[in-house]
């Protein structure tokens, strides 16, 4: 380069630093660091109808003495477990039984591994069950509004039958709550269409199974239901929620009891045509869904024959046993958030969301309506927090006028969003 060029490239360069200084176009600015979070901030919104988190068990003595009205609680289940496994299903992060296999051994060999039981009332005496603190409560029934638990075939005689169950249990003022279980009543469509109302009013805590991810014969059925939503596919996790949801609508005051879904873990007992196991990642779904429609707690139905593994899928069969071993742990660790209250807020179209505050933090937990794809969620206006992280990801998403998206690959797909109030 002659020396009359070098001095003009010189002169340009100078020139351009001069500019740059005087009109800011140096190096981009660095993003504005997340705030810290502020533990006593809190969303000024609406609460959604609820039934009022842990606090609702303090007025039960022996489930308040075992920590269910501790935020750090929220109950995973197994419906009628096996008593000799219950440290194995502890282990993976069960924390009750909802029922025990009456097999001759004392119900202490569950509740002294820490787990807490309801006792199905028809199968376990009072002098078996004694004054054990951590027999919190008695399941009276399984499906009585079907017929079954010796409730008879017509729907009055049910509620009656119910009724005297009920009153039998009161009767013994043992500080115990009162749970049942029920099955096609949700539907709405044939069985105790005037009385599911009348059956929960009877106890402090139900819980509702539809396998509908692999029973075809259950699709059919709520396929028929008047309340389910017309082009919905049963088939999928969404139907799981919608049945919380169905159950929150017996109550008098909708949403006021705590109501607990049952999801399979295997392939549930079944034997007809086209019938499955439930897969890792719908069984992640359907727990999901009904958690974010309002579940207070998740029972799982272990009990399979599928003949690729054992009748208890939670024990016997290993991915089952890990993919349920990491769930838990998730929920878990996020049980002082689903533990507070849901507030009113629209997250976006086609999206099932609950949005909750917990030591400085909003927390979305969200999945489709079904579809799959990119969605755009809103948020709440002025969150000081400019990103949100997607927990146990291990990625973040750009926050723009109190909006961001991300993609939903499958129906079972549900992201678990922070952001800082």
């Amino acid at each position: 380069m002659r020396a009359s060029a070098r001095r003009r490239a010189a002169a340009m360069a100078a020139a351009g630093l001069l500019f740059c200084s005087m009109a800011g176009c140096g190096a981009p600015p660095a993003p504005a660091a997340t705030p810290a979070p502020e533990p006593s901030a809190h969303l000024d919104l609406p609460a959604k109808a609820w039934w009022g988190g842990p606090a609702y068990y303090a007025q039960f003595r022996k489930a308040a003495d075992s920590g269910w009205s501790s935020p750090s609680f929220f109950p995973l289940a197994v419906f009628a477990g096996k008593p000799d496994q219950a440290r194995a299903l502890k282990q993976i992060g069960i924390t009750t039984y909802l029922g025990v296999e009456h097999d001759g051994s004392p119900i202490s060999s569950v509740t002294s591994t820490g787990m807490t039981v309801l006792a199905q009332l028809a199968e376990w005496s009072p002098a078996e069950i004694g004054d054990d603190a951590r027999v919190v409560g008695w399941n009276l029934s399984d499906e009585c509004e079907m017929g079954y638990s010796g409730c008879g075939d017509d729907e009055q005689t049910q509620l009656a039958t119910q009724r005297s169950y009920a009153a039998q249990a009161r009767s013994r003022e043992d500080g115990r709550l009162l749970q049942a279980n029920f099955g096609n009543g949700v539907l709405g469509s044939y069985w105790s269409t005037t009385t599911m109302a009348d059956h929960l009013s009877l106890v402090d805590l139900s819980s509702v199974d539809k396998y509908a991810y692999t029973s075809p014969h259950v699709g059919e059925l709520i396929m028929d239901s008047p309340a389910w939503p017309a082009g919905k596919n049963p088939a999928s996790s969404f139907a799981y929620g919608w049945v919380q949801r169905q159950m929150d609508g017996f109550s008098s005051v909708a949403g006021s009891k705590p109501n607990w879904v049952l999801v399979e873990t295997g392939k549930p007992y079944l034997s007809e045509a086209g019938s499955s196991s439930i897969s890792p990642q719908e069984l992640r779904g359907a727990v999901w869904n009904a958690i974010i429609s309002g579940a207070s707690g998740i029972a799982y139905f272990q009990h399979s024959n599928d003949p690729s593994c054992g009748n208890y899928s939670l024990v016997d069969c290993a991915q089952t046993r890990d993919a349920v071993a990491q769930l838990n742990r998730q929920i878990t660790d996020l049980a002082p958030v689903l533990n507070s209250p849901p507030v009113q807020w629209t997250v976006g179209e086609g999206l099932q969301a609950t949005v909750r505050s917990q030591g400085g933090y909003v927390y979305v937990m969200a999945m489709t309506d079904g579809g799959t794809g990119q969605r755009t969620l809103s948020l709440p206006a002025g969150l000081r927090g400019n990103t949100v992280e997607v927990m146990g990801e291990n990625r973040t998403l750009e926050v723009h006028d109190a909006h961001f998206s991300d993609s939903f690959d499958n129906e079972y797909s549900y992201h678990i969003y922070r952001i800082v109030i």
